[in-house]
């Protein structure tokens, strides 16, 4: 029981400061392929040094486990790159709301990975929630805009982010989970540092103000949330993480409300509470990782 506590725990506090990622990545202006490339590379830098001070072991204990975390890497990082392909190509709404399909995705991916019974209540809190999401992100403007292409590309972000999660826990829960998003991050920033716009050099004479934020967005807003939310994932199964991991619009819905006083229309409301209840099913009683 302390062990699922102990990862709610982290998986809430992931939740809060994912749900801030966007206001940060928004306020800097360089471009998101960038953006991402340096987020991770400055992750990698700042998990290096926690690891060190921890005095870490930094080998995994199988070869096998090396390109594994290559292709998890390979994998957040798509997932980075196709969620905002397809707000870009589409809107926000539409791309919000085809991510969020990865909950559905995982209960049948647990099933591949793990031989997990189909439960018919995890279909349909899974389909309640993208419905509340739906609800929350069609709000004003809706899909205008959008298009075939946007939601294949948003499906293939969230097929990417379900295998992920499923592959994390089924085969690297025996490691801290800052080591493991260490080799995802930088895997990540080796692989898109090549192609970015922007050399180091040049990142180093935008304004302070970007600087900062990148700094806090790498540090704060990458490398924390995402090994809170690898930790959570060794003890509580990846659908329920999925399901919980679903309150990131609800969040950042209160969090605009607080800062930029932004009134959340009624039919925002109505898909925050569904949202919300199916988050709160999954903490009184998530299911554990066998």
């Amino acid at each position: 029981m302390n062990a699922t506590v102990n990862g709610l725990i982290s998986l809430y506090a992931a939740i809060f400061l994912l749900a801030g990622n966007g206001y940060f990545a928004k306020g800097i202006s360089i471009d998101v392929f960038d953006i991402t490339a340096y987020r991770s590379i400055l992750a990698a830098l700042a998990l290096f040094i926690f690891l060190q001070i921890k005095r870490q072991r930094m080998g995994l204990h199988s070869r096998s486990h090396y390109p594994l975390s290559i292709g998890l890497g390979l994998l957040l990082g798509l997932h980075w790159v196709t969620f905002f392909y397809s707000m870009r190509i589409s809107t926000v709404a539409l791309g919000m709301t085809v991510l969020y399909t990865y909950p559905i995705i995982t209960v049948f991916l647990e099933k591949l990975f793990f031989n997990k019974t189909i439960q018919l209540y995890d279909l349909l809190v899974a389909i309640a929630v993208l419905v509340g999401v739906g609800l929350m992100a069609t709000a004003g403007d809706g899909f205008e805009g959008g298009n075939v292409e946007g939601v294949l590309v948003g499906l293939l972000s969230a097929l990417c982010f379900a295998c992920r999660n499923v592959t994390q826990q089924r085969y690297m829960r025996g490691y801290p989970a800052y080591l493991t998003i260490f080799y995802q991050v930088l895997v990540i920033g080796i692989v898109f540092l090549p192609f970015a716009d922007l050399n180091p050099a040049e990142l180093l004479q935008q304004p302070s103000d970007n600087l900062l934020k990148l700094l806090l967005l790498g540090f704060v807003f990458t490398a924390l949330p995402h090994s809170l939310l690898a930790n959570s994932l060794r003890t509580i199964s990846a659908k329920s993480v999925a399901l919980i991991g679903c309150l990131q619009p609800v969040i950042g819905t209160v969090i605009a409300f607080i800062l930029i006083s932004e009134q959340p229309s009624i039919q925002v409301v109505v898909g925050a509470v569904i949202v919300l209840a199916g988050a709160v099913s999954e903490t009184i009683k998530p299911q554990r990782v066998a």
